[in-house]
């Protein structure tokens, strides 16, 4: 049985989600960086970064990064359509859309969760956040546009890079930045919010009330 080490709330929610789309048999680990144990030891072992996802697969094998693990685990299920069949255009633009994600959206929030060890003044704190906003809101807008007339980021079809842009999408919470003028994504968040599988991910993540 493959082995999913997770961070609750972390990017490593997106293979969560996956693992839970497909009813794929995994194992779920809990990492708590405030509280070392056997758990996080062990995931110090697996990947000297030391970061999550960390997927430990059927044949004893590590697998790290959002993106590949995405693709596994579609691959794994591909009655589940979370990546389309090699050699179609839909799988490209999923790439595509993970892509985007992984080395653009994704990394503009890094400055707002790091502020505190980017700059120890005040002002060059405020200067940072100032010019992140501005980035992520940047790439906000550019997946509301995209958004228009869809579901999904990609169509009609759920795919994993709708897996890993709600979890991303979501952090906009928790460092306060306002997502209600975007319509588009925000009918979309709600819609991924209510599958069953993304519920039942964040249930077992301890993110739902």
């Amino acid at each position: 049985m493959m082995k999913l080490y997770y961070s609750a709330g972390s990017c490593s929610m997106s293979c969560h989600i996956a693992l839970e789309e497909t009813g794929i048999p995994y194992e779920a680990i809990k990492l708590d960086w405030d509280k070392p144990d056997a758990n996080l030891a062990q995931m110090e072992k697996l990947n000297p970064l030391q970061v999550v996802p960390i997927l430990l697969m059927e044949d004893g094998k590590t697998l790290t990064q959002n993106t590949a693990i995405l693709e596994y685990i579609a691959d794994k299920k591909p009655s589940s359509h979370l990546l389309a069949p090699v050699g179609t255009p839909e799988r490209y633009e999923t790439a595509q859309w993970l892509s985007f994600i992984a080395a653009d959206l994704h990394k503009s929030f890094v400055p707002l969760f790091a502020g505190d060890s980017i700059t120890s003044t005040d002002a060059a704190r405020a200067e940072v956040r100032k010019w992140s906003v501005d980035n992520v809101n940047k790439y906000l807008a550019y997946v509301d546009s995209n958004l228009a007339g869809k579901d999904y980021i990609t169509g009609k079809q759920f795919t994993a890079a709708d897996c890993y842009l709600f979890v991303v999408t979501n952090w906009c919470a928790h460092v306060g930045i306002k997502t209600d003028g975007y319509k588009n994504l925000s009918s979309y968040m709600t819609r991924v919010y209510q599958r069953p599988a993304v519920q039942r991910a964040m249930k077992m993540e301890g993110l739902l009330n």
